[in-house]
This record gives C-alpha cells, structure tokens and sequence, in this order.
C-alpha cells in the first residue's frame, strides 16, 4: 500500500497538463494482510480523501486549514470506482461566483422553528 502512495508523489508530478493518473488495486486498502482496514491510517484510500480536500482546496473558508496547492490548480476530477481512482489533470483556474438578472424573490434566511411553528398553526387555522 505505501507502494501506491510512494509511485503516486514520485508519478504524479510528470503526468502532462490534460493527463489522467489511474491507481489500482484500491481493494488492498481494506485488506489486513497488506496493512490495510477500514478507515486504516497509511493506505491509499486514505490517503486520497485528502486528495479530495485539496480538489476543493477553491472554496475553503479556512484558507490556513486547507491552502491552494499544486494538485489544486491542476486537477480537473478524480473519479472512484471499484478498486480503481482515476485523476485527471486540466489546468484549474480559482472559481469565481455571479449573480445576473433580477431578482423575483428575496434570498432566503433561515427563520428561527418557533416561528416556523407559529406559521404552521396559522396555516392550519389553529
């Protein structure tokens, strides 16, 4: 298991910028006879959901916590399959949020369940 985690960090960084990295035999992850076990620290599996921070790494709140990094600005997806994750790599640009047009409603604001309740009983004539 530390192979897959070994030849990724050595791999991974010479993939072309439109490229695709595949990592095999996931399965083992869960198998104790190659040091692996559900939620096992040190196995691929693992290692790969913080991959999975980092794909998102755009929109954390919590820039000191989880930072823009390389995979960051050059993975597109990582897609999971049976005993298979395949990463593409595209260029990444940080996602930028808009609103157009006008708007036919008031944005929503959660109301406290008090209220919520009140309405209710009015709704129903109680």
């Amino acid at each position: 298991m530390r192979q897959q985690i070994h030849t990724y960090e050595e791999l991974f960084p010479s993939i072309q910028p439109h490229g695709v990295y595949l990592v095999e035999d996931l399965h083992t992850s869960y198998w104790k006879r190659w040091g692996g076990g559900a939620g096992r620290r040190g196995t691929f599996v693992e290692y790969s959901k913080g991959l999975i921070d980092k794909l998102n790494a755009w929109h954390s709140q919590e820039p000191g916590r989880l930072a823009v990094d390389d995979f960051t600005r050059t993975v597109h997806s990582m897609h999971y399959y049976d005993s298979v994750l395949v990463i593409e790599k595209r260029p990444m640009s940080a996602p930028t949020h808009e609103r157009k047009g006008t708007a036919r409603f008031a944005d929503y604001e959660h109301q406290s369940p008090r209220l919520v309740d009140r309405l209710r009983r009015m709704l129903r004539g109680g």
